[in-house]
């Protein structure tokens, strides 16, 4: 795994400092404060996506037909 950027390590820290799952908005809204840069929509959403896969957080997906829900949180203390 390599290093973070100065973006997805605010995302990381955003979310780790979070209690629960945590709002897509304000993910953007820390991040671009902590690093002065700001982005689509959408590049944010990769790197939240991009640090669930590696393992750093945790996401859950919900699926109605078309309708995809992800919600990303902090791994939980006690849970594998």
């Amino acid at each position: 795994m390599g290093e973070l950027g100065p973006v997805s390590q605010a995302v990381l820290d955003y979310v780790n400092d979070s209690f629960g799952y945590v709002e897509f908005f304000r993910v953007i809204n820390a991040a671009a404060r902590v690093t002065e840069t700001s982005h689509s929509e959408s590049w944010y959403f990769r790197r939240l996506v991009a640090l669930a896969l590696e393992g750093r957080i945790e996401a859950t997906v919900r699926r109605d037909g078309d309708n995809v829900t992800i919600r990303f949180r902090r791994h939980q203390e006690g849970e594998v």
